[in-house]
């Protein structure tokens, strides 16, 4: 395994463009004023943009609706609902998060958030004028927002990388195929680190250490529990940040309960059971939301099905058997994205990149996800969760289990059209990472985090490189080790 990562560390230095601020050109001991400094006028900065947006709904209310300012305190109760629903949005969808996110994913985010706090004080106050308000106005001050937002965003972006110069890290892997499945990481971090060793964790002990110290920032990838160990002590001692990648023991021990047997701390971790009153509430949520989106959107979906029958005179729903809780299987629906004969060979498959059985309607509405709204019905019959792990077909579930024992830990809870895993990660996320975040899911559930993930899903939908499909002819996720 000696030098393996070599290969890795190449490819990213023959993509990789000239950094910002290279790191060489700071003194490292210059780093801790320039990172106290950065993060002081972040949050000046931060605080200022989000402000700003406050104050031009404020004079747009004034300008548009003047029938809708009220008596001395009641102005100032809409602008402080106005700035509470802006700041739950910005925290929902991220909107803080400069130099963490690319500054597309940011401008998109604040976009949303935008959109949807408009929204609620459009209804807000026609409900308390009891008429409609014409929407012109809204319109125009959500344009002015759009419009100062895009620069703004743009140039904190620049200027957090100007107080925040890119960091000298090392990859330490355990398995080569993490390591190259981690690229795209790389090549999304390219402004934050600079790659300057790829290194398995079956070098020499004094290698690694000496490549440790030259480093700013050490990336742990699937480790040996007992190397990793040593490691991170040793980060720890001399001040070296580390990022690493949870391994399933990680995950429970995170949520464990501290128990005390006699004088001694013990980590006691459990998977928890929601009480029938959280049930109740979540099936009530369920039922409530579905049944409303099924009548705003039932237009749409008859639209949808038209277009798809006009398209090849084939049935426009298509039904695949799924698993959900307890391993138990059900039929799932969605709008057929695909050709009537894709699985002709009777081989069960995934959708895989430039997939030449999707018709050309099926991308788009993979794309806007349109072909997942007959699972609406699916939520309101009771088999599956508006929130909760995507369901498996049974027969690559059971070669993913033969992989990994503990996947059907994802069937402890109802299978779900959205969740940590379809929103955090992709389509064609490896079943180990999507089992990470599945239980990442179970471990926390809420039936507030519920609602933090239905309102982020609506930001998935536009980012097109969830969908995307696994790789040439592989008819699962599963990757090489």
């Amino acid at each position: 395994m000696r030098g393996e990562g070599g290969w890795l560390l190449r490819c990213y230095l023959a993509t990789n463009s000239q950094s910002l601020i290279p790191s060489s050109q700071f003194p490292k001991e210059v780093f801790p004023l320039i990172q106290k400094m950065g993060s002081i006028w972040l949050f000046a900065a931060k605080t200022m943009l989000f402000f700003i947006h406050v104050g031009i709904f404020f004079v747009g209310q004034n300008i548009f609706y003047e029938e809708t300012l009220f008596f001395y305190w009641g102005n100032y109760i809409v602008i402080i609902l106005y700035t509470a629903y802006l700041y739950f949005l910005c925290r929902i969808y991220q909107a803080f998060r400069i130099g963490s996110l690319g500054v597309a994913e940011i401008i998109l985010s604040w976009i949303l958030c935008l959109i949807v706090t408009n929204i609620l004080e459009y209804l807000m106050l026609s409900l308390i004028e009891t008429k409609l308000l014409p929407v012109g106005g809204f319109l125009a001050v959500l344009a002015a927002q759009i419009i100062i937002a895009i620069p703004l965003i743009a140039i904190i972006d620049r200027l957090y990388y100007f107080f925040n110069p890119v960091q000298k890290a090392i990859i330490i892997y355990g398995s080569t195929g993490k390591a190259r499945d981690f690229q795209s990481v790389i090549d999304n971090n390219k402004r934050k680190f600079e790659i300057t060793r790829v290194i398995s964790h079956e070098e020499e002990m004094e290698a690694i250490l000496q490549s440790i110290d030259a480093a700013d920032s050490v990336l742990f990838l699937d480790l040996d529990e007992n190397i990793r160990s040593v490691l991170l002590e040793y980060c720890f001692l001399h001040n070296k940040r580390s990022y690493i990648m949870p391994r399933f023991s990680d995950i429970m021990i995170n949520s464990a309960e501290i128990a005390w047997i006699s004088d001694s701390p013990m980590y006691l971790p459990q998977i928890p059971e929601p009480d029938m009153g959280i049930r109740l509430v979540k099936r009530c949520m369920d039922i409530a939301i579905s049944l409303i989106a099924i009548l705003l959107l039932s237009w749409l979906m008859l639209i949808t099905v038209i277009i798809i029958y006009m398209y090849d005179r084939e049935p426009p729903i298509y039904k695949q058997q799924r698993v959900t809780k307890g391993g138990k299987h059900f039929t799932l629906y969605k709008f057929r994205s695909m050709r009537i004969d894709a699985e002709a060979d009777g081989v069960p498959r995934l959708t895989s990149k430039d997939d030449q059985r999707i018709t050309p309607i099926g991308r788009f509405i993979r794309k806007t996800r349109i072909d997942e709204l007959p699972q609406l019905f699916n939520v309101l019959a009771g088999t599956m969760s508006l929130v909760g792990p995507r369901p498996e077909r049974p027969e690559i579930a059971e070669q993913y289990e033969k992989i990994y024992p503990n996947f059907s830990l994802r069937t402890k809870v109802k299978a779900g059209v959205t969740g940590y895993a379809q929103i955090h990660g992709r389509y064609n996320t490896a079943p180990d990472e999507k089992l990470l975040l599945d239980i990442m899911y179970i471990e926390r559930f809420s039936i507030w985090l519920d609602i933090r993930l239905l309102l982020q899903t609506l930001k998935v939908v536009f980012i097109p490189s969830s969908t995307e499909g696994v790789q040439g002819d592989a008819t699962t996720a599963l990757r090489e080790k």
